[in-house]
């Protein structure tokens, strides 16, 4: 009973002749002096990139610049296909590249072989190289590869083909062993790929704008995401991992859906200097002014946006003017 009363109130109250305390509220700010001991308190209640004791404001400074050498060899240019910061490292890899960063490796695919390559991204215990090629897969698909993605322990990949087709892959560190094959874009081009071990979901878009969800664990198509959008590729489309929130951004049309593929925001952005990339942070929806996207822009802006579900409208709340920017 006794911690029932704890847990849930005092009910009724004869159980109890005097009431309880009133709950302690830890306070970053007290009498006009910061108390950094409730810091570590008020952190896990903090939405993503916002200051803790302090939500209401955002706090974006770099931390690290670094030139990417991972999977630029015959690249023409710099860009950035994939990119994170992992134990206070930051590590990119090129264009045609994917990172499988639990296993410190990275993926390089669009070859003519029609498969992919594995190489080292970090030094480790077992590989003492940076950038060593450790396996090729050929003939993976009918036609080029290009789109690939990796879970998040790098046990699955999926991977895309011109020819439209989507293959799963089981990766045990060596091998690829091939899970199904999946056909639903009407022989448009593979453009991008996300991928949610947690919630079990693969997103995929194409040339054409269409976004697909699938099941990764049946392999099995599931729905086909509605939007007002068309005649434009979809360049990217990511989930967020807290709440299974997917991000899409369909020519210069930034939206968010639910995992059921109904929409909650859209926000159409400029087409002059319009956004090239877009990424879902893992902001809960109970979290009041968390960044829930970010995207990246052709001037090198980057831009964070946070969402009121109440009203379904996408906010802009920061812009920081940058390089240009192929990846967020």
């Amino acid at each position: 009973t006794i911690a029932q009363i704890q847990n849930f109130g005092q009910t009724p109250k004869q159980l109890e002749r005097r009431p309880f305390t009133a709950k302690t509220i830890a306070k970053a700010v007290k009498d006009n002096v910061i108390d950094f001991g409730t810091i570590a308190l008020l952190a896990p209640l903090t939405p993503p990139l916002r200051v803790a004791g302090a939500p209401h404001r955002l706090k974006i400074r770099p931390v690290m610049t670094d030139t990417i050498k991972l999977g630029v060899v015959e690249q023409t240019d710099k860009a950035v296909g994939d990119v994170c910061f992992v134990k206070g490292q930051l590590m990119g890899a090129g264009r045609a590249c994917t990172l499988l960063v639990e296993q410190k490796k990275y993926i390089r695919f669009g070859g003519l072989n029609n498969g992919l390559s594995v190489h080292t991204s970090m030094i480790s215990t077992r590989y003492r190289e940076v950038d060593k090629l450790l396996t090729i897969h050929d003939g993976l698909h009918r036609a080029p590869i290009c789109a690939a993605k990796g879970s998040r322990d790098g046990s699955c990949i999926v991977t895309g083909s011109i020819d439209s087709t989507l293959r799963v892959w089981r990766y045990d560190g060596d091998c690829l062993s091939l899970k199904a094959t999946l056909c639903g874009h009407s022989g448009s081009p593979i453009k991008c790929i996300g991928l949610s071990t947690t919630f079990g979901v693969i997103a995929t878009g194409c040339a054409q704008g269409r976004v697909i969800l699938w099941d990764l664990r049946s392999t099995t198509f599931v729905r086909t995401l509605q939007h007002g959008t068309t005649g434009y590729e979809v360049l990217s489309v990511s989930i967020n991992n807290t709440n299974g929130n997917i991000v899409t951004l369909i020519g210069t049309c930034l939206a968010v859906a639910d995992i059921n593929g109904l929409e909650i925001a859209s926000e159409r952005l400029q087409e002059l200097n319009g956004p090239s990339c877009a990424v879902a942070t893992d902001c809960p929806e109970w979290m009041e002014d968390g960044v829930v996207a970010i995207t990246g822009h052709k001037n090198g802006e980057i831009r964070l946006w946070t969402l009121d579900y109440d009203k379904g409208i996408l906010r802009n709340v920061l812009v920081l003017p940058e390089n240009p920017l192929t990846s967020p």
